[in-house]
């Protein structure tokens, strides 16, 4: 898989990142094309974000997956968050929408859900529908006057993020409250100069700078630009592209350029060690390119030495990543990811930047790789843009409303933009045959339609519309047995599912019951300890499994017990498994978990999961001391050779990366060879995943909406009803699939729900069928 950003787990947003390998935090990458297939075969198949720090896709970015699947790169674009590679090699497009099923279902019948889990590896979340999902999905409402009207002041907004005079009189600018902008908090309202925007030591420290004194810069560099800073010393930008060796990431090619935007130095560089990946999709370098270079680290240390002045200040954008890459000190830098301050940490990526301060495209998908002497011009001119207009003036083009006005376009299907990516804006369609209209219109233009597969009785169903080539059926069997015809004479099929109104029997608390679940789950106890129990002791003893969510004293039994509840299910799996009989506070404790009604069958459950597609080939590690970084983790574990990314979560209060991570491997074998050597040899927890990284997001975001302690009693609705539907469903969506052509791009869609039942999200199942499924 080619991963999209990370992540991001998560996901959603994530912190801003260039997509290079020194810039995409927590991502080890060991194939040219990262995929789950061989490179070498022809087969279609897909390529999803791996761990994105968040799982859940819009609409409207479903929308472009299936538009690019139908109609190919001639008249549209491959979908931010998933690429289909051989794509005209792909029969048709089957969307299976599976009436009144949300993401909690999946979880509440996990074990049911047999087929679906074994046939579907990839999985993603969908925010509850705020319309018909059938019109949504294929962008039908903006057939309707409210939503054109947002369609044309999204295009007039994306409009005016390209005419520099209106950025500052946008409604948008005006309605601001300018003393919350991070921008003003960070600098002020008044102009500085230079030397007012250099990153403190302490800043440097903070952002994982190389500094003087620094552990892990023993062997770096001094870049000997050793006098003070003043308002007029030069601006350099600064550029690198890296591969990935025997030895982790290591530089391939930099770029600097002086203040006039003239590239005074582009070099490729070999590295010192044997080189496993060129990362050619990121950083555009080819074997090719390296067979006749000479040039290594040490000779470009030497020429950047030569070229800067001693006060020289370096520009870049997360610049901390180039210097690390060129093993250099260097004291005075300006770091645009920083500049251009944003809350909670997050950043905006250089691309956005430069289209929205500067007006200019960079990193154009056209190319294969970066462009290292265009991205430190870019990070040169928003720099100096800044020390010349002042933050002031910065605030007032509210970048962060730029970018959501930017983004509610793209969700209301405005085809005239391109679409949004995760914190930037994705370069504009090129192709001048591009075909930008609606997805239903874009079919009508080629002659084909949607054909549309649903009960006579379907409620909202658009089948009165001429877009849509209608199936109606009496009956779910009916539906079914006309599917399986209809498919594979339609390039798109829709097929409207009902699988026994689940929604009229759901229970208000029946969310909430799931959840609770597997709150349980994470749950354990531990003890008997001797009073006073000292709680500060016994959380270091069991944070080393994993995050703890809440740790409490029980003190109804004889002896005090702790309750113990962690945030990650590999958590409680790994306190139960090696903290029982352990000593803490000179008492001998046992480990065990709550059982309950609700889960008695969490053993089983667990073991599904551990052998869940998306988890089968990746471990879970805990017992960091410090919140991770990329350092971090190439230092501990870039020596196994079949790493496929890394995926650290963020704690949703500090924004940081907690102190555990998912590592993915090439395959179920490799990952359980690491596993065992991390356990004997790195001084970590570890185990098989259980956390998929679309349970990590929905998990999260229930429990926030989810009331603490909610008791719960028998239903007189017996859900041995409900498990027959879910069953049957199960098995009836197995035989669709085992119908269906080769080469045929599968959606199984849980639309959610935001009616009587309250808002529930939705969630998506998708694969290609192959010849050997």
């Amino acid at each position: 898989m080619s991963p999209k950003n990370v992540r991001k787990h998560r996901r959603p947003h994530s912190d801003e990142e260039k997509q290079t390998s020194k810039k995409r935090k927590m991502q080890l990458e060991t194939s040219e094309t990262n995929g789950f297939a061989s490179q070498r075969t022809k087969e279609p198949r897909l390529s999803p974000a791996l761990f994105s720090d968040t799982c859940e896709i819009q609409h409207g970015s479903l929308r472009q997956l299936i538009k690019y699947a139908v109609l190919g790169k001639e008249r549209s674009t491959q979908a931010s968050w998933c690429s289909i590679h051989h794509q005209k090699r792909l029969q048709g497009v089957v969307v299976i929408v599976l009436e009144d099923l949300s993401q909690h279902h999946f979880y509440q019948f996990y074990m049911h859900f047999l087929c679906l889990r074994r046939l579907f590896q990839h999985r993603f979340s969908l925010p509850p529908p705020s319309t018909d999902f059938i019109s949504s999905l294929v962008g039908l409402d903006l057939d309707d006057d409210k939503a054109r009207t947002e369609a044309q002041a999204g295009s007039n907004n994306l409009h005016r993020l390209n005419d520099p005079i209106n950025k500052l009189n946008s409604p948008s600018a005006t309605k601001c409250n300018l003393a919350c902008n991070p921008i003003l908090r960070k600098y002020g309202k008044e102009r500085h100069c230079l030397t007012r925007y250099l990153l403190s030591e302490e800043e440097m420290r903070t952002n994982d700078y190389p500094c003087v004194g620094s552990p892990d810069t023993e062997n770096y560099v001094h870049s000997n630009c050793m006098e003070d800073p003043t308002d007029s010393s030069p601006l350099f930008g600064l550029d690198c592209e890296m591969c990935l060796t025997t030895q982790g990431s290591e530089l391939t090619r930099v770029s600097l350029v002086d203040a006039g935007g003239c590239c005074v130095m582009d070099e490729l560089v070999v590295p010192d060690n044997p080189i496993k990946n060129y990362l050619t999709r990121f950083s555009g370098i080819t074997k090719k390119m390296l067979l006749p270079v000479k040039t290594k680290l040490k000779n470009v240390q030497e020429k950047l030495k030569e070229i800067l002045p001693k006060d020289a200040v370096l520009v870049g954008h997360s610049l901390n990543n180039d210097l690390r890459a060129l093993q250099m000190i260097h004291p005075n830098v300006i770091d645009t990811s920083l500049l251009f301050a944003r809350d909670f940490g997050r950043k905006f990526r250089l691309k956005f930047l430069a289209q929205a301060v500067l007006q200019s495209d960079i990193q154009s998908e056209d190319l294969v790789g970066h462009r290292p002497s265009e991205d430190a011009v870019a990070a040169l001119k928003l720099a100096q843009y800044f020390i010349e207009f002042g933050p002031e003036k910065v605030a007032h083009l509210n970048l962060e409303s730029m970018f959501k006005d930017a983004n509610n376009v793209f969700n209301t299907e405005c085809d005239k933009i391109s679409e949004i990516k995760e914190n930037g804006l994705a370069p504009h369609l090129q192709s001048q045959h591009t075909d930008k209209s609606s997805l239903v219109d874009s079919l009508q233009k080629v002659g084909h339609k949607i054909s549309y597969v649903t009960r006579k009785d379907a409620v909202n169903s658009p089948t009165c519309l001429a877009q849509f080539e209608n199936v109606l059926c009496a009956s779910n069997e009916e539906v079914l047995k006309r599917a399986n015809e209809v498919v594979p004479l339609s390039p798109l099929t829709i097929v409207n599912y009902q699988p026994g109104d689940i929604f009229s029997r759901h229970n208000v608390g029946t969310n909430e019951k799931v959840i609770r679940k597997y709150e349980e789950m994470m749950t354990i106890f531990a003890g008997p300890f001797k009073e006073p129990v000292c709680l500060k002791s016994v959380k270091v003893h069991f944070q080393s499994c994993g995050p703890i969510h809440s740790l409490n004293i029980i003190l109804d039994t004889c002896q005090p017990y702790v309750c113990i509840k962690y945030s990650v299910l590999e958590a409680a799996q790994l306190a139960v498994k090696h903290l029982d009989g352990t000593y803490v506070n000179g008492c001998c404790i046992k480990v065990q978990r709550l059982i309950t009604r609700m889960s008695l069958d969490y053993e089983d459950i667990i073991k599904e999961m551990e052998e869940d597609p998306e988890n089968r080939d990746t471990i879970y590690v805990s017992g960091f001391m410090k919140p991770l970084t990329e350092n971090l983790l190439q230092q501990q574990f870039s020596h196994f050779k079949e790493i496929k990314a890394i995926f650290a979560p963020k704690n949703q209060r500090s924004q940081q990366n907690e102190k555990y991570c998912f590592i993915k491997f090439q395959s179920p074998r490799s990952a359980a060879v690491a596993a065992a050597d991390i356990c004997t040899h790195g001084g970590f927890m570890c185990q098989k995943a259980v956390t998929s990284s679309h349970f990590l997001h929905w998990f999260q975001d229930a429990v926030l909406s989810t009331p603490l302690h909610t008791e719960f009693t028998l239903e007189n609705n017996p859900k041995a009803n409900l498990s027959g539907i879910i069953k049957n469903t199960d098995m009836k969506m197995n035989e669709i699939y085992k119908n269906l052509p080769v080469n045929t791009l599968c959606l199984l869609l849980f639309p959610g729900n935001n009616r009587d039942g309250g808002v529930l999200p939705g969630f998506g199942l998708m694969g290609i069928k192959t010849d050997h499924m």
